[in-house]
């Protein structure tokens, strides 16, 4: 699913954009471990794979809203990790950093922006979105059986350095 994000401080933003934010991103991730997890508990084993973000880890400007709904998102899949690990269930989250696409392309709409930001990466580069869904197979495919309820951040090192 695309996300959606509302980059503006909170006085600035709409209850409504807020809300729709909470709905794309983390009510369709609730319902989408709701109607999995039951076909998967039916089957005894399954992997879920969620998407977050480096903005549900990390405070950054002007993201409240999307902070709220990754956080979310990474806060559900550590319970849902707890909650069905003991029924064969592995839920993981993959939370990338900036990624070349449509929606990436929003945050660097300008050459001093896209500067600014590949300058607070350390591996001075953004993502490219093949390597967001090579690391989702990986977890969804041959990852190990005791790997669950972890948020893989996809972020060119940045978590190394805000801890």
């Amino acid at each position: 699913m695309v996300g959606s994000i509302a980059l503006r401080p909170p006085h600035a933003t709409k209850l409504e954009d807020f809300q729709s934010v909470l709905e794309t991103n983390l009510v369709s991730a609730f319902l989408a471990l709701k109607t999995a997890g039951k076909a998967m508990l039916k089957l005894g084993q399954g992997r879920m794979v969620f998407t977050s973000s480096v903005a549900g880890s990390y405070g950054l400007t002007n993201h409240e809203a999307i902070a709220a709904a990754k956080g979310g998102i990474e806060a559900m899949v550590r319970s849902a990790a707890s909650t069905y690990a003991g029924r064969g269930l592995r839920v993981n989250a993959v939370a990338p950093g900036l990624t070349e696409t449509r929606l990436g392309a929003t945050v660097l709409r300008s050459d001093a922006i896209r500067e600014a930001s590949v300058g607070m990466i350390p591996l001075k580069r953004i993502n490219e979105p093949d390597e967001i869904a090579q690391s989702m197979h990986w977890l969804l495919t041959s990852a190990p059986d005791n790997l669950t309820g972890q948020i893989i951040h996809l972020d060119g090192g940045m978590s190394a350095l805000r801890g």
